[in-house]
């Protein structure tokens, strides 16, 4: 069983944040750890322009972190068209729901083009894509798997994407710790959710049960509350009993291993 930490938005305005809680990971027991970085944050922060950021993504993932993309601007910038996604941006995010606005071959360029933009800064493969808010349309993952990516994840689940219209994708249910520091309703439910949620899957685990993987995911604004980073530590040290830490790639070809 394989516990699965990240760290969203990574950015050039956010890198001392990431840097921050890439060290605090590391100190509770995380070797490795998935960062997810964003190319252009909100229109305004193209890595090209941060070699700082690059410099830092670079030496992670020499190091054994896995990076992968994380939209493009992480913002929505065009009107949602399905009323189900509309209900879903309103109520997960505040105006960062990119992909579920992104259709025809302005979602494929972002697909195509960001996983090159990114690969070309950092010299590396990119094999994974989240994207913002864990928010994306029905049917996303076929793109995903067109443009080359080999997995992604929703709030609920990750996906080892097969080959184009092979028919090989395979989701595995996943749960998540994570925290909304945003408001204070957010952030309350999110510390109740960790202290609950830990304990149950550890204890299943130990018993032989619940899902092959769980994960923390960690945000720059969890850096500025000294509550989530203690309900973090906590979370990451209850589950470390019955997981071991790795990087989404990896588990994903270990569980396709196993069912072969």
């Amino acid at each position: 069983m394989t516990l699965l930490a990240s760290i969203h938005d990574v950015a050039p305005p956010h890198l001392a944040a990431a840097r921050e809680l890439r060290a605090r990971l590391g100190s509770w027991g995380i070797p490795r750890v998935t960062l997810l970085a964003v190319p252009n944050f909100h229109g305004q922060h193209p890595l090209e322009r941060a070699p700082d950021t690059v410099a830092w993504l670079r030496a992670r993932a020499d190091a054994g972190d896995e990076i992968c993309l994380h939209g493009d601007v992480h913002c929505q910038r065009a009107p949602v068209v399905r009323a189900g996604d509309r209900v879903r941006a309103a109520l997960f995010t505040e105006g960062e729901g990119e992909c579920l606005a992104l259709s025809g071959e302005a979602r494929t360029r972002m697909l195509v083009d960001g996983k090159r933009r990114l690969e070309d800064l950092l010299g590396r493969p990119i094999a994974g894509f989240v994207a913002p808010a864990w928010l994306e349309p029905r049917g996303f993952g076929a793109h995903l798997a067109v443009a080359g990516f080999r997995w992604h994840e929703g709030g609920l689940w990750i996906e080892r994407l097969g080959p184009p219209l092979a028919g090989r994708a395979r989701r595995y249910r996943t749960p998540v710790i994570g925290f909304a520091t945003r408001t204070r309703l957010r952030l309350g439910a999110g510390l109740a959710w960790a202290g609950l949620l830990a304990p149950v899957l550890a204890a299943a685990a130990a018993a032989g049960l619940g899902p092959a993987h769980v994960r923390v995911a960690l945000h720059p604004g969890d850096r500025g509350s000294p509550a989530v980073l203690r309900a973090a530590e906590r979370a990451v040290a209850t589950l470390l009993r019955t997981h071991a830490p790795g990087t989404y790639d990896r588990a994903l070809d270990a569980a396709g291993a196993e069912r072969q």
